[in-house]
C-alpha cells in the first residue's frame, strides 16, 4: 500500500505538475495574445497622435498662412473697388480736359486771326506779319483729340492767307474769314 500511495503521489505530483505546466502554457498563451493587444493598442495610440499632430500642424498652418493673405486679399480687392470709380472719373475728367485746352487753343487762334483781320483791314504790315506767326504758332500747338488731321489741313489753308497778305488784301481778308468760319465750325464740333 505504501507503493501505492508513493505511485499515486508521485502520479498526483505528475498530474501537479502538469496542471502547473498547463497553467504557465495558457499563462504564456495568455501574455502573448495581451503582448498583441498591448501592442496593437500602442500602435493605434501612436497613429491616432500622429493623426492629431498632422490636424493640429494643418491648422496651425491655415490660420497662420491662409486667413492673412485672405484678409489681405479681401482689403485690396475692397480698395480696388473704391479705386475704380475714381479711376473712371479721372478718365472722363482727362478726355474733358483734353477738349477744353483743345477748344482754348481753338479760341486764341480765333482770337489772333480777329487781330489780323483788324491788321489786314488797316493795311498795317508790321502788325500783319505779327499775327500771322502768331496765328502760325498757335497752329503749331493746336492738338485736337477727336480730329488728329485738322492742325495740318487748317495750316494749308491758313498757308493761302499768308500769300495773298503780301500782295492782295481784300483777298487774303476772304481767305481769312474762310479760315475764321472753319475755326468756328471746330469749336462747334468740341462742344
Amino acid at each position: 500500500m505504501d507503493t501505492e500511495k508513493n505511485t499515486e503521489k508521485l502520479t498526483g505530483l505528475g498530474t501537479n505538475q502538469e496542471k502547473t505546466l498547463e497553467k504557465q502554457e495558457i499563462a504564456s498563451k495568455n501574455n502573448k495574445s495581451s503582448q498583441t493587444k498591448s501592442f496593437m493598442q500602442d500602435s493605434f495610440k501612436k497613429i491616432g497622435y500622429a493623426l492629431l499632430f498632422l490636424l493640429i500642424g494643418a491648422l496651425i498652418t491655415v490660420l497662420v498662412l491662409y486667413l492673412p493673405t485672405q484678409t489681405g486679399l479681401k482689403a485690396a480687392q475692397a480698395e480696388v473697388d473704391r479705386l475704380q470709380p475714381i479711376e473712371t472719373e479721372y478718365l472722363t475728367l482727362v478726355e474733358e480736359h483734353e477738349i477744353v485746352r483743345a477748344r482754348s487753343s481753338v479760341y486764341k487762334t480765333l482770337s489772333d486771326t480777329s487781330m489780323l483781320h483788324v491788321a489786314l483791314v488797316n493795311n498795317d504790315p508790321n502788325r500783319i506779319d505779327q499775327y500771322i506767326r502768331y496765328v502760325e504758332e498757335d497752329l503749331k500747338n493746336l492738338t485736337v483729340p477727336n480730329f488728329p488731321d485738322l492742325p495740318s489741313s487748317l495750316t494749308s489753308q491758313f498757308a493761302k492767307v499768308t500769300t495773298s497778305a503780301a500782295s492782295n488784301h481784300p483777298k487774303a481778308i476772304e481767305e481769312l474769314q474762310d479760315f475764321q468760319n472753319d475755326l468756328l465750325l471746330v469749336t462747334d464740333n468740341l462742344e
